[in-house]
């Protein structure tokens, strides 16, 4: 997957068991299967620095997500999501929206970056100078 927001990747690994042992990273390792139409993503070894969303919104180490994609038709997928995070959260709560295939003709992922680092390493918010 490919994300506007400071050119963040991530890859879901299809049929095979999260690794064991201290891995963190900032997406999460992403297992993926398949249950029909839907696409089936269990999401876990985050590093305790991952956003939900721009109001600061975040996730413990200890998250531990379950997506479900499920393809309604060629441009349309509804999307599901089970968070559970005990350090954050006093229960798993679920979220579900609907996602749209972009089908104009110059539609294209932008490169948006809105983070610049100063001169001694800190990380700031704002337009690049």
């Amino acid at each position: 997957m490919l994300f506007e927001y400071v050119h963040a990747t991530r890859n879901v690994f299809m049929n095979t068991p999260h690794p064991k042992g201290p891995i963190e990273w900032w997406m999460g390792d992403s297992r993926g299967r398949w249950d029909g139409d839907t696409l089936v993503v269990d999401v876990v070894h985050f590093n305790g620095e991952t956003w939900l969303d721009r109001a600061g919104n975040f996730l413990s180490a200890s998250a531990h997500l379950v997506e479900r994609y499920t393809f309604d038709t060629p441009d349309h997928i509804t999307y599901e999501v089970t968070v559970e995070d005990p350090a954050i959260f006093t229960r798993p709560w679920k979220m579900s929206m609907p996602l749209y295939r972009r089908k104009e003709a110059a539609a294209q992922i932008l490169d948006f970056e809105c983070y610049t680092f100063g001169e001694d390493g800190a990380l700031s918010f704002g337009p690049r100078n």
